[in-house]
């Protein structure tokens, strides 16, 4: 493995992981691959090789804490899953900051995935695919907390910097005290730990993963409904975009979408998102 850095500010580590099978199509890790191998047309930034862009660690989503022991996920197998339409035989995975990789500085990638909403306000600085996961806010407490709907807006409220649940507290929500802003889930939820703050509101995935690991110390008593979804982000004037979302539409009809949400979300949320009530702003 080398390091490379392919935005400023950030040093990334990144691995090759693919092996040729009988066939001669690329297997990547432990995913399991569906359709046709070179199916689609790709213009990769690096030859043979599909760059993807996360922000580690990110249970569920990419099984593993660095780039070089990552093999399985529901983001890191759809990457893999665009890298075999796309008849590429190798893929790298670049760990990045946070706020640099919603900001649109990185470069040197080809996709980047790392349960990132879709605005209008990123779709002015990024591309991106067709969603491939909806998303909502998940309000996360300690279980004793007492937080509520009516008493939602006078807590402590802790948010991920450059995520799209600080700026629907900010906004929408408008709480009496100023949120808590953080660089990284761990973080924030290490914050709702220590009692630094009384609420964490998150992508409702990601709330609900981060409190599963609680082991029942802390709860996502309910969310607020967004009707958005997390999208494939890619460099502003890409070329892929057609391939990458005929990828993802052809993996939500077949079923391998729903199917990987059954092998890699459902046993790190601990439940199904839909089932969590959803709260209006009082």
């Amino acid at each position: 493995m080398k390091l490379a850095t392919i935005m400023a500010g950030a040093v990334l580590a990144f691995a090759g992981s693919a092996f040729a099978a009988s066939d001669g199509a690329a297997q990547f890790g432990d995913c399991k691959l569906a359709g046709e191998a070179g199916s689609v047309s790709f213009k990769p930034v690096k030859e043979d090789t599909l760059v993807v862009g996360t922000v580690l660690p990110n249970p569920g989503w990419w099984i593993g804490s660095t780039p070089s022991d990552i093999n399985a996920g529901f983001e890191y197998c759809l990457a893999a899953q665009i890298a075999h339409r796309a008849g590429v035989h190798h893929l790298e995975v670049h760990n990045m900051a946070w706020d640099q990789f919603i900001s649109g500085a990185a470069t040197g990638y080809d996709i980047a995935m790392a349960g990132v909403t879709i605005t209008d306000k990123r779709r002015a600085i990024l591309d991106f695919s067709t969603p491939y996961f909806s998303s909502n806010l998940g309000v996360a407490t300690k279980a004793d907390s007492g937080v509520t709907a009516d008493n939602l807006r006078q807590k402590r409220i802790g948010v991920l910097q450059g995520n799209m649940g600080a700026d629907w507290v900010v906004n929408t929500l408008k709480p009496e005290v100023q949120p808590s802003m953080y660089q990284s889930m761990a973080d924030m939820f290490t914050a709702l730990a220590a009692n630094q703050v009384d609420v964490v509101i998150t992508d409702t995935a990601l709330a609900l993963a981060s409190v599963k690991a609680s082991n029942g110390r802390m709860v996502v008593p309910a969310q607020f409904k967004l009707d958005q979804g997390y999208g494939i982000v890619m460099p502003k004037g890409t070329a892929n975009q057609a391939s990458v979302d005929k990828v993802v539409g052809d993996l939500k009809a077949d079923g391998t979408l729903g199917k990987m949400t059954e092998d890699y979300l459902a046993p790190m949320f601990g439940g199904n998102p839909d089932t969590i009530p959803f709260w209006e702003i009082k």
